[in-house]
This record gives C-alpha cells, structure tokens and sequence, in this order.
C-alpha cells in the first residue's frame, strides 16, 4: 500500500508519490478577505483505484516553497524551536520566523517536504490542511493569548517526529494541549487531514480563548479526531465535517477530555435536551462567506 498527498497551489500542480526513503504573516488579511481558500479531499484505500490512500490541500498559502529538510540527530536534552511566521514568503526560504517559545527535541528527526504547510515526510506520513470558522467566544491570537503551537508548526513536528497517522494524532493533540492552540489564519480554527500507507484520519482542533493559561492544568485546544472508512472519500472545504462522536470505538474516534465540556460550559450543548452531540453544531455552526461556494 501507498500514500499521495496532492497539493495544488494556485494555478500549479505539484504531485508527490511515494518514492522518498533516506504566516500567513502577522499582518496577513482577515480570513474573510482571502482568496487562497483550502479544500482538503482525502481517499481511503479501498476507494482509490490501486489501493493508494490520498489526501490534498488546494490552495495552500504564500509560502509555496518547497525544500527538503534532512534527517537529524540531536544531543539529550536539545531544544527545538518553535516558530510564528512559517507561512511568510517573504522571508529567506530557509528561515521560518520569530521564535516564541521552545519544546523538547526529539534525539532524531525524520526527512521531510517543508513549505508553509509542511505536507510529507520520508515515512509516507502525508497531512493537508484546511482552516475552518469556529465561535468568536474561542479566538484568540498572538497578542491577546499565550498558546505558542500553531498548527502549521505541529505538522512540522509530526512530519520529524512521526510514521503513521495515529502518531502524528497523538504528538499534535499533546503539543496543543500543553502549549496551546495559536491559530495562525483568522483567527480561526484548523483541519488537518493526516494518512498514511494504511489509513486516514480528519483531525480538527478549536482554539479554546484569550484567557488559557499554560500554568493551569486545562488542554490548550479542543479537539477532536475522526478516522475516514477505507471505503469513503471525505472532503474538507473549510468548514467542520466530524458530527457525532463515539468515544467507545477508538479505531474511530479520539477527541480531548473537554471536547464536550466546553460547549456545554457556554450554553452550546445542553446534555438534558435528549439531543445527541453535535461536534460542527456546537463549534463551527456556521460556515464562513468564503466557503460556501464549495
């Protein structure tokens, strides 16, 4: 089995096959403004035509670039830094912008595609990515909030770091809860499409606002992730997709402890109606002017 991720930006087509072994700016338009939007198509393996799992991002961002990063190694107790402004094209193309903070590094890292959002790595672990509308309740951004991770910088952690999906699920949820979700577009709230040679997963995570303190012992981010049947196609076009979640089937679902709570918190959900939970009602009820189209 194979993984493809399909990347089209603007009017250029940049296809990546398995084959590979060894800011948006802080002064970027509001999301309402852009022209750059991202659909996100992904296919399980019993739904493609040779057994290959795909996943895609059109439009991407200004940072179209692509480089290949090598492989590392790392001394113990090594630093890894994490950066605000991957997505500025204006910047050389091998600086990635202002440090805002730092994480453990891993003692070895895995080669991998780097663009504004880094999409592939040697292991065939392949993401997209798609900026979704969530609550004004939950923005927040680099001024007005202390999260640090935004989520084109946990790609690029996953892509060093990770082989399969359900790892690189794993890493992003844990970097966002402890360090906090800093969206990067909007501001809004983010979809990553994540596969790898066997399966994939819709992964979306919600900001959780302005007053998070990284000292308290509350997730960063809500999030939630769903797996795609092998035998389905999903589409991702800026707007939450994942509607109910069954936490008592774990090859199909994960999501953070407070996935539930915090809409219930805000009057979003009430868990007396005898209504089911809705994930896309109670976060992203609406989709934004400039999805709608798709």
């Amino acid at each position: 089995m194979k993984v493809r991720t399909l990347i089209l930006v603007f009017s250029i087509v940049l296809l990546f096959f398995p084959g590979m072994n060894g800011n948006k700016g802080e002064d970027r338009v509001s999301s309402a403004d852009r022209t750059d939007a991202c659909t996100d198509i992904v296919v399980g393996r019993a739904a493609s035509a040779d057994g290959s799992v795909i996943t895609s991002h059109t439009g991407c961002c200004q940072e179209c670039r692509v480089h290949v990063v090598p492989a590392r190694k790392y001394p113990p107790g090594a630093k890894a830094p994490v950066y605000y402004g991957l997505q500025d094209v204006r910047k050389p193309l091998e600086e990635y912008g202002k440090i805002i903070g730092y994480i453990p590094q891993a003692e070895k890292t895995y080669a991998y595609f780097h663009t504004g959002y880094s999409h592939m790595n040697e292991h065939q672990l392949a993401i997209g990515e798609s900026t979704l509308s969530q609550r004004d309740e939950l923005k927040t951004d680099i001024k007005t909030g202390r999260q640090i991770m935004s989520i084109e910088m946990a790609q690029v952690f996953a892509l060093q770091r990770c082989r399969t999906a359900r790892e690189a699920i794993r890493l992003i949820t844990s970097l966002v809860d402890e360090y906090g979700f800093l969206p990067s577009c909007g501001p809004e709230s983010e979809a990553l499409c994540i596969a790898d040679p066997k399966e994939v997963w819709v992964l979306e995570v919600f900001s959780i606002g302005p007053e998070w303190d990284p000292e308290s012992s509350e997730p960063g981010a809500i999030w939630a992730a769903q797996r795609v049947p092998d035998d389905h196609i999903a589409v991702v076009p800026n707007w939450s997709i994942i509607k109910e979640i069954d936490l008592s089937r774990p090859d199909e679902f994960m999501a953070s402890k407070n996935y539930m709570q915090v809409a219930v918190d805000h009057g979003w959900y009430d868990p007396e109606s005898g209504r089911p939970f809705i994930w896309q009602e109670a976060y992203s009820p609406y989709p934004r002017e400039w999805a709608v189209s798709r």
